[in-house]
Protein backbone atom coordinates (compact mmCIF):
# COMPACT_ATOMS: atom_id res chain seq x y z
CA UNK A 1 0.00 0.00 0.00
CA UNK A 2 2.83 2.13 -0.35
CA UNK A 3 1.57 4.37 -3.31
CA UNK A 4 -1.56 4.44 -1.78
CA UNK A 5 -2.96 8.09 -1.54
CA UNK A 6 -5.91 8.44 0.65
CA UNK A 7 -6.13 5.45 3.88
CA UNK A 8 -9.37 5.60 6.40
CA UNK A 9 -7.22 6.94 9.21
CA UNK A 10 -6.30 10.05 7.68
CA UNK A 11 -9.72 11.60 9.27
CA UNK A 12 -8.71 10.44 12.90
CA UNK A 13 -8.53 13.21 15.03
CA UNK A 14 -5.58 11.77 16.62
CA UNK A 15 -3.87 10.77 13.26
CA UNK A 16 -0.14 12.33 13.47
CA UNK A 17 0.43 13.25 9.37
CA UNK A 18 3.82 14.07 10.62
CA UNK A 19 4.51 10.08 11.78
CA UNK A 20 2.99 8.66 8.82
CA UNK A 21 4.90 10.47 6.40
CA UNK A 22 8.34 9.25 8.81
CA UNK A 23 7.19 5.77 8.39
CA UNK A 24 6.45 5.88 4.50
CA UNK A 25 10.03 7.63 3.63
CA UNK A 26 11.48 4.33 6.11
CA UNK A 27 9.71 1.73 3.85
CA UNK A 28 10.40 3.48 0.75
CA UNK A 29 14.06 3.24 1.77
CA UNK A 30 13.95 -0.30 2.42
CA UNK A 31 12.40 -0.97 -1.20
CA UNK A 32 14.77 -4.05 -3.03
CA UNK A 33 14.45 -4.75 -6.77
CA UNK A 34 14.22 -8.46 -7.27
CA UNK A 35 17.46 -10.26 -7.71
CA UNK A 36 15.70 -12.58 -10.25
CA UNK A 37 13.59 -11.90 -13.29
CA UNK A 38 9.87 -12.48 -13.33
CA UNK A 39 7.85 -13.84 -15.71
CA UNK A 40 4.18 -13.55 -16.10
CA UNK A 41 2.25 -15.33 -18.60
CA UNK A 42 -1.30 -15.80 -19.98
CA UNK A 43 -3.06 -17.07 -22.97
CA UNK A 44 -6.01 -14.32 -22.45
CA UNK A 45 -4.21 -10.90 -24.03
CA UNK A 46 -6.97 -9.16 -22.12
CA UNK A 47 -6.30 -9.96 -18.51
CA UNK A 48 -2.35 -9.63 -18.91
CA UNK A 49 -2.96 -6.54 -19.94
CA UNK A 50 -5.02 -5.93 -16.55
CA UNK A 51 -2.01 -7.47 -14.86
CA UNK A 52 0.42 -5.16 -16.20
CA UNK A 53 -2.04 -2.19 -15.27
CA UNK A 54 -1.78 -3.89 -11.93
CA UNK A 55 1.98 -3.77 -11.99
CA UNK A 56 2.13 -0.30 -13.08
CA UNK A 57 -0.16 1.12 -10.29
CA UNK A 58 1.80 -1.17 -7.55
CA UNK A 59 5.21 0.34 -9.12
CA UNK A 60 6.64 -2.84 -10.28
CA UNK A 61 5.69 -3.19 -13.87
CA UNK A 62 9.81 -2.84 -14.68
CA UNK A 63 10.10 -5.84 -12.54
CA UNK A 64 8.25 -8.42 -14.60
CA UNK A 65 8.34 -9.55 -18.15
CA UNK A 66 4.76 -10.69 -19.73
CA UNK A 67 3.76 -12.58 -21.66
CA UNK A 68 0.99 -14.12 -23.97
CA UNK A 69 1.96 -17.70 -24.81
CA UNK A 70 0.33 -20.87 -24.99
CA UNK A 71 1.55 -23.18 -21.48
CA UNK A 72 1.80 -25.70 -23.52
CA UNK A 73 4.23 -24.36 -25.74
CA UNK A 74 6.60 -21.78 -23.47
CA UNK A 75 9.56 -21.67 -22.18
CA UNK A 76 12.65 -19.25 -20.97
CA UNK A 77 15.90 -20.47 -22.54
CA UNK A 78 19.00 -19.66 -20.97
CA UNK A 79 17.86 -19.84 -17.38
CA UNK A 80 18.75 -22.98 -16.25
CA UNK A 81 16.77 -22.80 -12.62
CA UNK A 82 13.83 -20.77 -11.51
CA UNK A 83 10.64 -21.52 -9.58
CA UNK A 84 6.74 -21.97 -11.32
CA UNK A 85 3.68 -20.56 -9.44
CA UNK A 86 0.47 -21.33 -11.48
CA UNK A 87 -3.00 -21.47 -10.78
CA UNK A 88 -4.14 -22.80 -13.74
CA UNK A 89 -7.66 -23.90 -14.92
CA UNK A 90 -9.22 -26.92 -13.27
CA UNK A 91 -13.43 -26.51 -13.89
CA UNK A 92 -15.98 -26.15 -11.10
CA UNK A 93 -17.78 -29.16 -13.39
CA UNK A 94 -16.67 -32.85 -13.80
CA UNK A 95 -17.45 -32.23 -17.71
CA UNK A 96 -15.28 -28.82 -17.69
CA UNK A 97 -12.44 -30.43 -15.63
CA UNK A 98 -12.65 -33.35 -18.16
CA UNK A 99 -12.16 -31.47 -20.97
CA UNK A 100 -8.85 -30.52 -19.44
CA UNK A 101 -7.34 -33.70 -19.58
CA UNK A 102 -5.38 -33.57 -22.86
CA UNK A 103 -3.94 -30.07 -22.07
CA UNK A 104 -2.88 -31.23 -18.58
CA UNK A 105 -1.15 -34.27 -20.60
CA UNK A 106 0.49 -31.71 -23.15
CA UNK A 107 1.52 -29.49 -20.55
CA UNK A 108 3.48 -32.23 -18.60
CA UNK A 109 5.55 -33.12 -21.52
CA UNK A 110 6.18 -29.90 -22.34
CA UNK A 111 7.41 -28.82 -18.26
CA UNK A 112 9.54 -32.03 -18.61
CA UNK A 113 11.20 -30.85 -21.61
CA UNK A 114 11.64 -26.82 -20.97
CA UNK A 115 12.03 -26.69 -17.36
CA UNK A 116 14.82 -29.46 -16.16
CA UNK A 117 15.81 -28.60 -12.69
CA UNK A 118 13.15 -26.00 -11.58
CA UNK A 119 10.47 -25.86 -8.81
CA UNK A 120 6.86 -26.37 -9.99
CA UNK A 121 3.98 -25.43 -7.68
CA UNK A 122 0.31 -25.77 -9.05
CA UNK A 123 -3.02 -24.68 -7.03
CA UNK A 124 -5.75 -26.87 -8.03
CA UNK A 125 -9.00 -28.38 -7.16
CA UNK A 126 -8.99 -31.37 -8.96
CA UNK A 127 -5.68 -34.08 -7.88
CA UNK A 128 -6.48 -36.47 -11.00
CA UNK A 129 -5.84 -33.45 -13.42
CA UNK A 130 -2.57 -33.22 -12.10
CA UNK A 131 -1.66 -37.04 -12.57
CA UNK A 132 -2.30 -36.30 -16.23
CA UNK A 133 1.24 -34.58 -16.08
CA UNK A 134 2.98 -37.69 -14.99
CA UNK A 135 4.88 -35.72 -12.30
CA UNK A 136 5.68 -37.33 -8.74
CA UNK A 137 4.81 -34.67 -6.15
CA UNK A 138 7.36 -33.47 -3.24
CA UNK A 139 5.24 -31.70 -0.87
CA UNK A 140 1.52 -30.92 -0.77
CA UNK A 141 -0.65 -28.37 1.51
CA UNK A 142 -4.64 -28.34 1.84
CA UNK A 143 -6.33 -24.49 1.16
CA UNK A 144 -9.12 -23.28 0.59
CA UNK A 145 -9.72 -20.72 -2.27
CA UNK A 146 -13.14 -19.35 -0.90
CA UNK A 147 -15.53 -22.16 -0.40
CA UNK A 148 -13.68 -23.98 -3.05
CA UNK A 149 -11.56 -27.02 -1.04
CA UNK A 150 -8.01 -26.91 -2.93
CA UNK A 151 -4.44 -28.36 -2.75
CA UNK A 152 -1.10 -26.62 -3.51
CA UNK A 153 1.09 -29.32 -4.90
CA UNK A 154 4.96 -28.73 -5.10
CA UNK A 155 6.95 -31.18 -7.27
CA UNK A 156 10.93 -30.79 -8.23
CA UNK A 157 11.08 -31.42 -11.75
CA UNK A 158 14.62 -33.62 -11.07
CA UNK A 159 15.63 -35.40 -13.83
CA UNK A 160 13.63 -38.46 -12.93
CA UNK A 161 10.49 -36.11 -12.74
CA UNK A 162 11.40 -34.77 -16.78
CA UNK A 163 11.52 -38.63 -17.72
CA UNK A 164 8.73 -38.43 -21.17
CA UNK A 165 6.76 -41.43 -20.75
CA UNK A 166 5.29 -42.49 -23.93
CA UNK A 167 1.27 -42.51 -23.85
CA UNK A 168 0.48 -46.02 -23.90
CA UNK A 169 -2.18 -46.99 -26.66
CA UNK A 170 -5.39 -46.74 -24.71
CA UNK A 171 -7.29 -50.06 -24.20
CA UNK A 172 -10.40 -50.37 -22.76
CA UNK A 173 -13.89 -50.87 -23.51
CA UNK A 174 -15.36 -48.15 -24.95
CA UNK A 175 -12.20 -47.56 -27.47
CA UNK A 176 -12.75 -51.23 -28.28
CA UNK A 177 -16.34 -50.38 -29.11
CA UNK A 178 -15.96 -47.11 -30.44
CA UNK A 179 -13.21 -49.04 -33.18
CA UNK A 180 -16.11 -51.07 -34.10
CA UNK A 181 -18.44 -48.39 -34.72
CA UNK A 182 -15.89 -46.59 -36.57
CA UNK A 183 -15.32 -49.42 -39.43
CA UNK A 184 -18.87 -49.83 -39.45
CA UNK A 185 -19.25 -46.36 -39.84
CA UNK A 186 -17.22 -46.55 -42.45
CA UNK A 187 -18.58 -48.56 -44.38
CA UNK A 188 -22.46 -46.88 -44.13
CA UNK A 189 -20.64 -43.67 -45.35
CA UNK A 190 -19.91 -44.38 -48.60
CA UNK A 191 -23.28 -44.59 -49.33
CA UNK A 192 -24.12 -41.13 -47.80
CA UNK A 193 -23.93 -37.20 -48.86
CA UNK A 194 -23.16 -35.90 -45.48
CA UNK A 195 -19.73 -35.09 -42.92
CA UNK A 196 -22.06 -35.28 -39.51
CA UNK A 197 -23.33 -38.14 -38.22
CA UNK A 198 -23.09 -40.02 -34.44
CA UNK A 199 -20.69 -42.28 -34.06
CA UNK A 200 -21.54 -43.88 -30.52
CA UNK A 201 -24.68 -44.19 -28.80
CA UNK A 202 -24.38 -45.24 -25.30
CA UNK A 203 -23.71 -48.46 -26.30
CA UNK A 204 -22.07 -49.14 -23.09
CA UNK A 205 -24.63 -48.96 -20.68
CA UNK A 206 -21.12 -47.50 -18.39
CA UNK A 207 -20.19 -45.16 -20.97
CA UNK A 208 -23.46 -43.37 -21.17
CA UNK A 209 -22.88 -40.87 -23.46
CA UNK A 210 -23.27 -40.24 -27.08
CA UNK A 211 -20.45 -38.85 -29.84
CA UNK A 212 -21.73 -36.89 -32.73
CA UNK A 213 -19.19 -35.89 -35.58
CA UNK A 214 -19.68 -32.83 -37.13
CA UNK A 215 -16.75 -32.07 -40.08
CA UNK A 216 -13.53 -32.38 -38.27
CA UNK A 217 -15.31 -31.97 -34.70
CA UNK A 218 -16.63 -34.32 -32.15
CA UNK A 219 -19.48 -33.12 -29.68
CA UNK A 220 -19.41 -35.55 -26.71
CA UNK A 221 -23.05 -35.81 -24.85
CA UNK A 222 -22.67 -36.69 -21.11
CA UNK A 223 -26.02 -37.72 -19.84
CA UNK A 224 -26.33 -37.95 -16.08
CA UNK A 225 -24.87 -40.95 -14.37
CA UNK A 226 -27.59 -43.32 -12.38
CA UNK A 227 -27.71 -42.45 -8.72
CA UNK A 228 -26.07 -45.78 -7.71
CA UNK A 229 -23.06 -45.07 -9.84
CA UNK A 230 -20.34 -42.90 -7.50
CA UNK A 231 -19.01 -39.98 -8.35
CA UNK A 232 -15.50 -41.35 -8.74
CA UNK A 233 -16.83 -43.97 -11.32
CA UNK A 234 -18.79 -42.21 -13.42
CA UNK A 235 -15.80 -39.37 -13.55
CA UNK A 236 -13.24 -42.03 -14.19
CA UNK A 237 -15.32 -43.17 -17.26
CA UNK A 238 -15.70 -39.87 -18.41
CA UNK A 239 -12.04 -39.70 -18.11
CA UNK A 240 -11.70 -42.74 -20.51
CA UNK A 241 -13.94 -41.22 -23.25
CA UNK A 242 -12.25 -37.74 -23.56
CA UNK A 243 -9.02 -40.26 -23.77
CA UNK A 244 -9.85 -42.60 -26.12
CA UNK A 245 -11.59 -40.47 -28.86
CA UNK A 246 -8.00 -38.34 -30.11
CA UNK A 247 -6.26 -41.29 -30.06
CA UNK A 248 -8.88 -43.71 -32.18
CA UNK A 249 -10.79 -41.33 -34.12
CA UNK A 250 -7.72 -39.00 -34.98
CA UNK A 251 -9.61 -35.85 -33.92
CA UNK A 252 -7.22 -33.55 -32.06
CA UNK A 253 -8.59 -32.86 -28.71
CA UNK A 254 -8.92 -29.04 -28.46
CA UNK A 255 -11.70 -30.06 -31.16
CA UNK A 256 -13.67 -32.63 -28.93
CA UNK A 257 -17.04 -30.49 -26.97
CA UNK A 258 -18.13 -31.94 -23.84
CA UNK A 259 -21.67 -30.84 -22.79
CA UNK A 260 -24.21 -32.32 -19.92
CA UNK A 261 -27.13 -33.30 -21.00
CA UNK A 262 -30.10 -33.93 -18.85
CA UNK A 263 -34.24 -34.18 -18.94
CA UNK A 264 -35.23 -30.03 -20.63
CA UNK A 265 -38.34 -29.09 -20.83
CA UNK A 266 -39.73 -26.68 -23.14
CA UNK A 267 -37.27 -23.86 -24.89
CA UNK A 268 -34.43 -25.68 -21.98
CA UNK A 269 -32.70 -27.29 -24.78
CA UNK A 270 -32.31 -24.40 -26.79
CA UNK A 271 -30.63 -22.63 -23.64
CA UNK A 272 -26.70 -20.87 -24.13
CA UNK A 273 -24.61 -22.60 -22.13
CA UNK A 274 -21.31 -20.71 -23.83
CA UNK A 275 -20.75 -17.25 -25.50
CA UNK A 276 -18.34 -18.36 -27.87
CA UNK A 277 -20.34 -17.45 -31.09
CA UNK A 278 -17.83 -19.64 -33.22
CA UNK A 279 -20.04 -21.43 -35.81
CA UNK A 280 -18.21 -23.88 -38.72
CA UNK A 281 -19.66 -25.54 -41.80
CA UNK A 282 -21.40 -28.68 -42.33
CA UNK A 283 -22.53 -30.16 -45.31
CA UNK A 284 -26.07 -32.97 -45.97
CA UNK A 285 -27.45 -34.54 -49.37
CA UNK A 286 -26.69 -31.16 -50.89
CA UNK A 287 -27.11 -28.87 -48.64
CA UNK A 288 -25.09 -26.47 -46.89
CA UNK A 289 -25.75 -25.68 -42.61
CA UNK A 290 -24.25 -23.38 -40.41
CA UNK A 291 -24.10 -25.07 -36.64
CA UNK A 292 -22.45 -24.09 -33.21
CA UNK A 293 -20.96 -26.80 -31.50
CA UNK A 294 -20.13 -24.70 -28.19
CA UNK A 295 -22.93 -22.16 -27.17
CA UNK A 296 -25.81 -24.18 -27.05
CA UNK A 297 -26.66 -27.91 -25.74
CA UNK A 298 -27.91 -28.53 -29.67
CA UNK A 299 -26.12 -27.51 -32.60
CA UNK A 300 -28.25 -25.98 -34.79
CA UNK A 301 -28.97 -29.54 -36.89
CA UNK A 302 -30.75 -32.43 -35.30
CA UNK A 303 -28.66 -35.49 -36.69
CA UNK A 304 -32.20 -37.91 -36.44
CA UNK A 305 -33.88 -36.24 -38.86
CA UNK A 306 -31.48 -36.43 -41.69
CA UNK A 307 -33.91 -38.84 -43.60
CA UNK A 308 -36.61 -36.66 -42.55
CA UNK A 309 -35.36 -33.42 -44.60
CA UNK A 310 -34.85 -35.83 -47.26
CA UNK A 311 -38.55 -36.93 -47.37
CA UNK A 312 -39.65 -33.29 -47.30
CA UNK A 313 -37.20 -32.56 -50.08
CA UNK A 314 -38.08 -35.22 -52.24
CA UNK A 315 -42.12 -34.15 -51.40
CA UNK A 316 -41.84 -30.75 -51.97
CA UNK A 317 -41.74 -29.67 -56.01
CA UNK A 318 -44.09 -26.86 -57.00
CA UNK A 319 -45.61 -27.24 -53.70
CA UNK A 320 -46.52 -24.45 -50.48
CA UNK A 321 -44.73 -25.60 -47.83
CA UNK A 322 -45.02 -25.14 -44.49
CA UNK A 323 -42.13 -25.56 -41.32
CA UNK A 324 -43.54 -25.32 -38.21
CA UNK A 325 -41.27 -24.85 -34.87
CA UNK A 326 -38.46 -24.53 -37.51
CA UNK A 327 -35.55 -24.56 -35.47
CA UNK A 328 -32.76 -23.40 -37.85
CA UNK A 329 -34.41 -24.23 -40.88
CA UNK A 330 -32.92 -27.06 -42.23
CA UNK A 331 -35.75 -28.64 -43.18
CA UNK A 332 -36.86 -25.48 -45.27
CA UNK A 333 -33.40 -25.46 -46.83
CA UNK A 334 -34.41 -29.22 -48.03
CA UNK A 335 -37.78 -28.01 -49.25
CA UNK A 336 -35.98 -25.04 -50.99
CA UNK A 337 -33.66 -27.58 -52.76
CA UNK A 338 -36.57 -30.22 -53.53
CA UNK A 339 -37.87 -26.31 -55.71
CA UNK A 340 -41.07 -25.62 -53.08
CA UNK A 341 -42.99 -23.37 -55.09
CA UNK A 342 -43.02 -21.09 -51.63
CA UNK A 343 -41.55 -21.99 -48.20
CA UNK A 344 -43.09 -20.39 -44.63
CA UNK A 345 -40.77 -20.67 -42.22
CA UNK A 346 -41.91 -19.90 -38.44
CA UNK A 347 -40.32 -20.31 -34.74
CA UNK A 348 -40.48 -18.23 -31.68
CA UNK A 349 -36.73 -17.57 -31.42
CA UNK A 350 -35.33 -14.59 -33.49
CA UNK A 351 -32.16 -15.97 -33.05
CA UNK A 352 -33.12 -19.12 -35.05
CA UNK A 353 -35.32 -16.90 -37.66
CA UNK A 354 -32.21 -15.30 -38.41
CA UNK A 355 -29.99 -18.68 -38.20
CA UNK A 356 -32.59 -19.90 -40.82
CA UNK A 357 -32.00 -16.97 -43.55
CA UNK A 358 -27.80 -17.57 -42.88
CA UNK A 359 -28.49 -21.27 -43.66
CA UNK A 360 -30.58 -20.16 -47.21
CA UNK A 361 -28.01 -17.23 -48.17
CA UNK A 362 -25.08 -20.05 -47.32
CA UNK A 363 -26.90 -22.52 -50.02
CA UNK A 364 -27.55 -19.53 -52.58
CA UNK A 365 -30.88 -19.78 -51.91
CA UNK A 366 -33.46 -17.24 -53.43
CA UNK A 367 -37.12 -17.57 -54.08
CA UNK A 368 -40.44 -16.81 -52.34
CA UNK A 369 -39.48 -17.51 -48.58
CA UNK A 370 -41.28 -16.07 -45.76
CA UNK A 371 -39.22 -16.24 -42.24
CA UNK A 372 -41.42 -15.44 -39.52
CA UNK A 373 -40.90 -14.82 -35.44
CA UNK A 374 -43.85 -15.65 -33.63
CA UNK A 375 -45.62 -18.56 -31.40
CA UNK A 376 -46.41 -21.31 -33.41
CA UNK A 377 -49.59 -21.72 -31.52
CA UNK A 378 -51.08 -18.41 -31.81
CA UNK A 379 -50.27 -17.46 -35.30
CA UNK A 380 -51.64 -20.90 -36.78
CA UNK A 381 -54.59 -20.28 -35.05
CA UNK A 382 -54.96 -17.04 -36.70
CA UNK A 383 -53.53 -18.23 -39.86
CA UNK A 384 -55.75 -18.66 -43.12
CA UNK A 385 -53.20 -19.16 -46.29
CA UNK A 386 -53.11 -22.75 -47.68
CA UNK A 387 -50.44 -25.35 -48.02
CA UNK A 388 -49.51 -28.75 -49.72
CA UNK A 389 -46.85 -29.77 -47.37
CA UNK A 390 -46.35 -29.06 -43.48
CA UNK A 391 -43.51 -29.87 -41.75
CA UNK A 392 -44.06 -29.89 -37.80
CA UNK A 393 -42.27 -30.98 -35.21
CA UNK A 394 -43.06 -28.97 -32.22
CA UNK A 395 -41.30 -29.52 -28.23
CA UNK A 396 -42.64 -31.94 -25.84
CA UNK A 397 -43.12 -29.57 -23.50
CA UNK A 398 -43.34 -25.70 -23.48
CA UNK A 399 -43.71 -22.90 -20.67
CA UNK A 400 -42.39 -19.88 -22.42
CA UNK A 401 -43.07 -16.40 -21.34
CA UNK A 402 -43.75 -15.55 -24.88
CA UNK A 403 -46.57 -18.22 -25.08
CA UNK A 404 -49.93 -17.51 -24.25
CA UNK A 405 -50.63 -20.81 -22.50
CA UNK A 406 -48.20 -24.06 -21.55
CA UNK A 407 -47.77 -26.49 -24.17
CA UNK A 408 -47.71 -30.15 -24.01
CA UNK A 409 -47.24 -32.35 -26.95
CA UNK A 410 -49.54 -35.31 -25.47
CA UNK A 411 -52.11 -33.36 -24.04
CA UNK A 412 -52.09 -30.29 -26.67
CA UNK A 413 -51.51 -32.55 -30.29
CA UNK A 414 -54.58 -32.49 -31.36
CA UNK A 415 -55.76 -28.92 -31.47
CA UNK A 416 -52.77 -28.18 -33.06
CA UNK A 417 -53.11 -30.53 -35.77
CA UNK A 418 -56.73 -29.29 -35.98
CA UNK A 419 -55.64 -25.91 -36.84
CA UNK A 420 -53.20 -27.37 -38.87
CA UNK A 421 -55.50 -29.06 -41.57
CA UNK A 422 -57.52 -25.81 -41.65
CA UNK A 423 -55.07 -25.01 -43.33
CA UNK A 424 -53.36 -27.85 -45.25
CA UNK A 425 -55.08 -27.90 -49.17
CA UNK A 426 -57.14 -31.60 -49.87
CA UNK A 427 -54.59 -34.14 -50.24
CA UNK A 428 -51.94 -32.24 -48.49
CA UNK A 429 -49.88 -33.87 -46.03
CA UNK A 430 -48.21 -33.03 -42.71
CA UNK A 431 -45.00 -34.56 -41.43
CA UNK A 432 -45.47 -34.68 -37.75
CA UNK A 433 -42.72 -35.78 -35.28
CA UNK A 434 -41.98 -35.32 -31.68
CA UNK A 435 -38.99 -36.49 -29.65
CA UNK A 436 -41.38 -37.68 -26.38
CA UNK A 437 -40.39 -41.00 -25.33
CA UNK A 438 -44.30 -42.50 -24.23
CA UNK A 439 -46.00 -40.25 -26.84
CA UNK A 440 -49.29 -41.55 -28.01
CA UNK A 441 -50.41 -40.31 -31.55
CA UNK A 442 -54.75 -39.84 -30.99
CA UNK A 443 -54.68 -41.92 -34.49
CA UNK A 444 -59.25 -42.68 -33.38
CA UNK A 445 -59.76 -38.82 -33.77
CA UNK A 446 -57.59 -37.61 -36.43
CA UNK A 447 -59.46 -40.22 -38.74
CA UNK A 448 -62.55 -39.06 -37.63
CA UNK A 449 -61.41 -35.80 -38.52
CA UNK A 450 -60.56 -37.18 -42.01
CA UNK A 451 -56.86 -37.76 -41.97
CA UNK A 452 -55.33 -41.01 -43.39
CA UNK A 453 -52.44 -41.77 -41.37
CA UNK A 454 -48.89 -43.66 -41.61
CA UNK A 455 -46.21 -44.28 -39.06
CA UNK A 456 -42.70 -43.73 -40.52
CA UNK A 457 -40.67 -43.73 -37.48
CA UNK A 458 -38.89 -46.60 -38.89
CA UNK A 459 -38.56 -45.29 -42.45
CA UNK A 460 -37.33 -41.97 -40.78
CA UNK A 461 -34.42 -43.41 -38.27
CA UNK A 462 -31.32 -43.58 -39.72
CA UNK A 463 -28.79 -46.14 -39.78
CA UNK A 464 -26.50 -44.48 -36.90
CA UNK A 465 -29.79 -43.96 -34.52
CA UNK A 466 -30.58 -47.40 -34.80
CA UNK A 467 -29.82 -48.17 -31.04
CA UNK A 468 -32.69 -45.48 -29.83
CA UNK A 469 -35.38 -45.96 -31.93
CA UNK A 470 -37.46 -43.99 -29.91
CA UNK A 471 -35.26 -40.75 -30.71
CA UNK A 472 -38.16 -39.29 -32.36
CA UNK A 473 -41.85 -40.65 -33.67
CA UNK A 474 -42.74 -39.43 -36.90
CA UNK A 475 -46.21 -39.50 -38.65
CA UNK A 476 -47.46 -38.86 -42.41
CA UNK A 477 -50.72 -37.71 -42.07
CA UNK A 478 -52.77 -36.97 -45.61
CA UNK A 479 -55.73 -35.12 -45.38
CA UNK A 480 -58.88 -36.75 -47.50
Amino acid sequence: GLSRKQWGFDAWKQHEQALWDELKEQADSQKQTPAGKIYANDIDKSVVEIAKENARIAGVADCITFSTNDACKFGLLRIDTGYIVTNPPYGERLSDSNKLIPTFQKWGVALKQNFKQWNLSILTSDRDLLRQMKLSSKKEYKLMNGKLECVLVNFELDERNCIVREIKPINNDFANRLKKNLQKTDRWLKKQNTNCYRIYDADLPEYNVAVDRYADYLVVHEYAAPKDVPEHKAKKRLQDVILSLPQVTGIDANKIILKVREQQKGKNQYQKVSQRKETIEVFENGAKFIVNLFDYLDTGLFLDHRITRQLIQQKSNCKDVLNLFAYTGSVSVHAALGRAKSITTVDMSNTYIDWAKENFKLNGLKGAYEFIQADCLTWLKHHNSKYDLMFIDPPSFSNSKRMESTWDVQRDHINLLSDALKCLNPGGEIIFSNNLRQFKLDEATLTKMGVSIKNISKQTLPEDFQRNPKIHHCWSLVKQ
